[in-house]
């Protein structure tokens, strides 16, 4: 089998051998895969600086099986060049890229995701909106995947989210307004005024962005398991 042409993207690469790479692809065709780079880690490689995160690549592999051989791989061509990222950007790109790896299977194709992992990427460019970029992204993301957050609805009485109430949110059922019954659980508490505005990715308010981040923390820990994000140790 041989696949040419793919754009796609480096999500993570480890050292393989004496001289090749191992890589993890993102790509809108074929999901995430991963390939191996015979030669790619050498000094003498045309292939190794071409083979960095974050930057659209043009690739191809051959082979059978869960590892097949990386053929060729070029940047893409753009007319629109889109900047590196550096600094606390750069920092979100791994922690997204781990996000990806963490949660979706191998081969399972997700375009929504990618073009949601492409639009990220190029928000991530302007540092002022990097805690923005993050939430809807993570918002986005656990949708596609089909872990949707209720964020409009009462998971217990069916009535619509009131802004100027607290409410405790549930894990795989959704908010509920905080009551005599159930404010003494030890369950995340949030003001219905941010998950009203997280549901129309308005994140312009400091505080809802406080809050919110501890909601898609909280959700997201729940489906991540109890590994821990080594992204999130780099920003430490």
């Amino acid at each position: 089998m041989r696949v040419q042409d793919q754009l796609a993207y480096i999500l993570h690469q480890r050292p393989f051998r004496d001289s090749s790479l191992i890589l993890e692809l993102f790509t809108p065709d074929y999901g995430r895969l991963s390939v191996v780079g015979k030669g790619c880690a050498s000094s003498r490689s045309k292939t190794k600086s071409v083979l960095r995160a974050f930057q659209p690549l043009v690739i191809s592999w051959s082979g059978k099986g869960e590892m097949p051989t990386l053929v060729t791989a070029e940047p893409l061509i753009s007319q629109v060049k889109i900047p590196a990222l550096t600094g606390d950007s750069l920092l979100s790109g791994f922690y997204i890229n781990e996000l990806i790896l963490r949660l979706l299977h191998k081969h399972d194709v997700h375009e929504n995701v990618f073009s949601l992992y492409q639009n990220v990427l190029q928000c991530l460019t302007d540092n002022r909106m990097i805690e923005i970029c993050l939430r809807i992204f993570e918002k986005n993301l656990l949708q596609f995947l089909g872990f949707e957050i209720n964020l409009t609805i009462d998971a217990d009485s069916g009535k619509p989210v009131s802004p100027t109430k607290d409410y405790i949110y549930y894990i795989e059922h959704g908010p509920v307004e905080v009551s005599f019954n159930n404010e003494a659980n030890n369950q995340l508490k949030i003001d219905g005024s941010s998950l009203l505005a997280f549901s129309q990715e308005d994140l312009a308010d400091e505080k809802v962005r406080k809050q919110v981040k501890s909601l898609t923390r909280y959700i997201l820990a729940y489906y991540l398991g109890d590994k821990p994000l080594k992204s999130r140790e780099l920003f430490i």
